[in-house]
């Protein structure tokens, strides 16, 4: 009973309602990433001396046609409106032609003092914020809380940020519009077009690196070369070695093999050969179980392939298994090992039973008999397979493996295909690095025949000490076509959202009622998984309708996709930058396969927030990047702030001491007293020997003694430089 309450109780918190966001919130803090302001903001009883209430007329800049002082209505036409000195104005008798041309012109000057006293305020508490790209939800959440937009031209925006200054900005248009009102982002440019941005958002999938004159206190959401460990080959390559930092029910992960082909091509032969030799053998015992009929006795009507292919594949499979279980080791099988034509052989005959329909020559009289003995070899040969190869169950029996382009996103470029040579004529056609093999997972779970993968939210706040924060909700992309084996189109395989936006069934039934001049809704039901909006209490009561015990969903899979993007992390932790200023939001894609385990296929380090492709993904996208404020704004200011949608997952145990890491040997401890008093020696030679051991106190430091490592320096950095200074200086000496 207590259980099921805290079930409840876990799933109550788990109900996928927007989050609340104070948009208008009045008094709006300080940028906490400007050092010199949150420090006065600790002294409740001083002025920051970057919010006081001054002129700063030095703050931005001016448009000299609007800053014309005071006097300027007094000597332009007797008719204007005057002004005095408090700002207020001396109505006087004029024509009405005269009345509405100052009053144009009035209302333009106060619309232009109006943008920039805002534009100051923000300047003065570095609220400035630039987005390199479109993000309304980003920007609304950031101007509720005081912040000016910064804009650029439209021909500085694919550089980095800074190699390109540019004071002109015809993209933006006019500063008087045609209407004669004053085009606020003109004008905002105008003023800020000598201010650096205090948060700067790049949506640029091709982004490389920062300028290095930005400074310190600028906030980024990049982490400079990020697609060390975000490409794929790359991702690929960490995980090798991610084992190490395993931890249960901390960071583990399950991820399909993959291989670069153009430097592991005959790793991958192996892994490919390997894996058609033991996908005939459960195609083999699947077949016979189910009684299917198997044996072509007639050659002419239907294609059969030899038994010995079977007992060819159960051969392979069993050295496979004694390789692992190291009971090769006193096996001298160097004359032994097959041929590249035997495999391409026994390849072709492979792909024919498992994709063209062939089966087994059972012409002969003795071919029933074989079958039975190469049917019990084949099960007792998969049941040792099963327990040293950990991704048996993911690999299925048809052999498909994936091409990717390491470092393209939005699925382009990719091609399935169960064809030797087929992969390997399409990565000699490529430049080197440009694919990576990975194994398709070919035993996924489906919901209604359809294939599905789940895209988790992250948030990298810190990178020493490393700190994680996930978003709770989670989006479902499903493909548009029921799942087959009998082509590889991508609206069948493959579920990112830019693809299946090709093949969205919902857009072109609105248009279809649109040209008949509307027809009534259709049901629900009669929608594809695409259109229903699809969300984790959905998913969660849709397993359980199947058979699955407790919450699967919340105790199962969310717990080890968890798991899975910390030790990606904590793998790529020794590639991530280490900069006070900068945080990373990812975008981690999982399939599940069909006994619930969760794989972890790629992480998106600019994952698509803009524009959305459906109802649920503008509610997902405005509520992740509303918490994402949250946490990077409210979060520094105060640990017990309201994060919206995200929970900190992981955060790093990084202890005070530092290991020793080089020369920098440091010794505390009380000197030795001697049973007799050492020898005097004259006053030159005290003073020329100052590495002795009773020297005088203040040069007892000998020239070779290591200096002192500052604390707040990492010391494998500090050693080096110091060492150079040291050595630079003895040479001086």
């Amino acid at each position: 009973m207590e259980s099921t309450c805290r079930g409840k109780k876990f799933q109550s918190s788990w109900k996928l309602s927007p989050p609340t966001v104070d948009l208008e919130r009045k008094n709006s803090p300080v940028n906490p990433y400007y050092r010199s302001v949150c420090a006065w903001t600790t002294h409740p009883k001083l002025t920051p001396p970057d919010v006081r209430d001054d002129d700063g007329s030095d703050v931005v800049s001016v448009l000299p046609e609007f800053e014309r002082g005071l006097n300027f209505y007094a000597k332009s036409c007797s008719c204007c409106f005057r002004e005095t000195p408090n700002g207020e104005l001396l109505d006087k008798t004029i024509s009405a032609k005269h009345r509405d041309c100052c009053k144009e012109d009035w209302a333009r000057k106060a619309a232009y003092r109006k943008i920039k006293a805002k534009a100051e305020r923000a300047v003065k508490r570095h609220k400035i914020f630039l987005i390199r790209g479109e993000l309304p939800r980003l920007k609304e959440a950031l101007e509720a809380r005081g912040w000016v937009q910064k804009y650029e031209p439209a021909r500085t925006r694919p550089l980095p940020y800074g190699v390109a200054a540019s004071s002109e900005a015809h993209s933006l248009g006019d500063i008087t519009q045609a209407d004669g009102t004053l085009n606020e982002k003109a004008v905002i440019f105008a003023l800020l077009r000598r201010r650096q941005p205090d948060f700067i958002w790049d949506c640029r999938n091709d982004f490389v690196e920062w300028h290095r004159g930005l400074g310190p206190n600028i906030l980024l959401n990049k982490y400079q070369r990020s697609f060390v460990y975000t490409s794929k080959l790359g991702m690929a390559r960490l995980l090798r070695g991610a084992y190490w930092l395993h931890e249960e029910n901390v960071s583990s992960v399950l991820f399909p093999r993959s291989y670069d082909p153009s430097a592991e091509r005959r790793a991958f032969l192996d892994d490919f050969r390997l894996t058609a030799a033991a996908g005939l053998l459960k195609w083999f015992v699947h077949a016979v179980n189910a009684d299917e009929n198997i044996l072509v006795v007639d050659l002419a009507e239907r294609r059969a392939i030899p038994i010995s292919r079977l007992e060819f594949a159960a051969e392979r499979c069993q050295e496979f298994v004694d390789v692992a279980t190291h009971e090769d080791l006193d096996v001298d099988d160097r004359d032994e090992r097959s041929s590249d034509e035997d495999w391409d052989s026994f390849l072709d005959d492979c792909m024919a039973v498992l994709h063209h329909g062939a089966g087994i020559d059972g012409s002969l009289e003795q071919s029933r008999e074989q079958i039975q003995r190469c049917f019990l070899t084949a099960v007792v040969t998969l049941e040792k397979l099963k327990t040293v190869d950990p991704q048996y169950e993911m690999s299925g029996m048809r052999g498909i493996w994936i091409l990717k382009p390491s470092h393209l996103c939005c699925g382009n470029g990719i091609v399935i295909s169960h064809n030797l040579k087929d992969i390997l004529r399409r990565v000699e056609e490529k430049p080197k690095d440009y694919y990576i093999v990975q194994k398709y997972i070919e035993r996924p779970l489906l919901i209604k025949e359809t294939k599905f993968d789940i895209r988790l939210w992250y948030l990298v706040t810190c990178t020493f000490p490393l700190t994680i924060w996930l978003f709770k909700e989670a989006l479902f992309r499903f493909s548009s076509k029921p799942y087959t084996f009998s082509t590889y189109h991508e609206a069948i395989h493959i579920c990112n959202t830019a693809v299946q936006e090709k093949y969205n069934d919902e857009k072109r039934r609105r248009q279809r009622r649109r040209q008949d001049g509307g027809l009534p809704e259709e049901p629900a039901d009669s929608r594809s998984l695409r259109d229903q909006g699809w969300d984790c209490e959905k998913l969660n009561e849709y397993l359980k309708s199947i058979g699955h015990r407790g919450e699967p969903y919340y105790d199962l899979i969310y717990p080890k996709m968890a798991e899975a993007i910390v030790l990606m992390m904590l793998a790529a932790q020794d590639h991530m930058e280490r900069r006070r200023c900068s945080f990373e939001l990812y975008g981690a894609d999982f399939v599940l396969a069909e006994d619930m385990s969760v794989w972890l296929i790629e992480i998106n380090t600019n994952p698509r927030m803009h524009p959305p492709s459906s109802r649920l993904t503008k509610r997902l996208y405005s509520n992740v990047l509303e918490s994402l404020v949250k946490v990077i704004m409210d979060v520094p200011m105060d640990a017990c702030a309201d994060t919206g949608g995200f929970s900190l997952v992981y955060k790093q145990n990084v202890p005070d001491f530092q290991p020793y890491l080089g020369p920098c040997l440091l010794v505390a401890g009380k000197s030795m007293t001697l049973h007799e008093p050492p020898r005097r020696k004259p006053e030159k030679e005290k003073k020329a020997n100052i590495c002795g051991l009773w020297s005088d106190s203040k040069q007892r430091r000998a020239r070779t003694d290591p200096p002192m490592v500052p604390r707040s320096r990492e010391p494998n950095v500090v050693d080096l430089i110091d060492h150079l200074n040291a050595a630079r200086c003895t040479a001086a000496n």
